[in-house]
Parts: structure tokens; C-alpha cells; sequence
């Protein structure tokens, strides 16, 4: 069991049950509550836009039913679309959204960005962590 800290409050997760999905690991602490971890904002920017880019070259049926068929077909008209409150001009300009929003990928269970600290070797270049449950 190690030690850490999340928004500076003491938690306790388990190394051996640490899972790697959407490209960052994710723990889970002794409540069962479950967080992904980045090494910063940035990173984890990246990675859910990596994601979504992924699905939507890998898996453009699953991609289409979760962004809309009219927002794919405004957007190959170059015109103001979206699948949420910001509209852009392209599927481009909407990956590049989550660079800035990583929270909204990641932290499933209300959006929000915490810091994250730990003096274990394994842990302690990670900085935030995202609620996923």
C-alpha cells in the first residue's frame, strides 16, 4: 500500500490494482473510489486527444454515434458545429478542444482537476489525478 495525496488529502492506494487505460494509469483508493493520474494537465491533454482521435479513425461508427451526423457533415462544410456547449469549424479544431479540457475526458464523475502528490519513487512524477467514479 502506498501513500498519497490528492487536493492534500491522505489517501491510500494499491500499486497491484493500478490499470492502464486511455494511456494513464489509474488507481484506486481504499473508498473504491477510482482516479486516472498525469504527469501534468498537458499530458493528460494529449492523451484524450489521442484518444478520440483513435476512434475516430479506428471505429468512425462509434465516433459518428457519439458526435452526431450533423455536426460531421457542418464540420465538412466548414461551418460552426459541435457535440457539446463549444462549436468549431472541424474535427481538428474539436481534437485539439480536449488539449485544454482534459478533465472533461478523464473525470467522468464531475469534471473536475486535482493535485496529486506522492513521495513513492513510482508515483511521484504524477501531479493530477481525474475522478473517473
Amino acid at each position: 500500500m502506498i501513500v498519497a495525496h490528492i487536493d492534500n488529502e491522505r489517501v491510500v492506494l494499491d500499486p497491484d490494482k493500478a490499470n492502464d487505460h486511455s494511456g494513464l494509469p489509474m488507481i484506486e483508493i481504499e473508498d473504491g473510489q477510482e482516479f486516472y493520474l498525469a504527469e501534468s494537465s498537458e499530458e493528460a491533454g494529449e492523451m484524450a486527444r489521442e484518444y478520440w482521435e483513435n476512434m475516430a479513425q479506428d471505429d468512425p461508427k462509434e465516433f459518428t454515434c457519439l458526435v452526431g451526423e450533423e455536426t460531421l457533415v457542418q464540420w465538412g462544410l466548414g461551418q460552426y458545429a459541435g457535440p457539446g456547449s463549444t462549436h468549431v469549424k472541424s474535427l481538428s479544431e474539436w481534437l485539439d478542444l480536449w488539449l485544454d479540457t482534459p478533465e472533461e475526458h478523464f473525470a467522468s464523475y464531475d469534471s473536475i482537476e486535482r493535485e496529486f502528490k506522492c513521495k513513492h519513487p513510482d508515483w511521484a512524477g504524477y501531479s493530477v489525478a481525474y475522478r473517473h467514479n
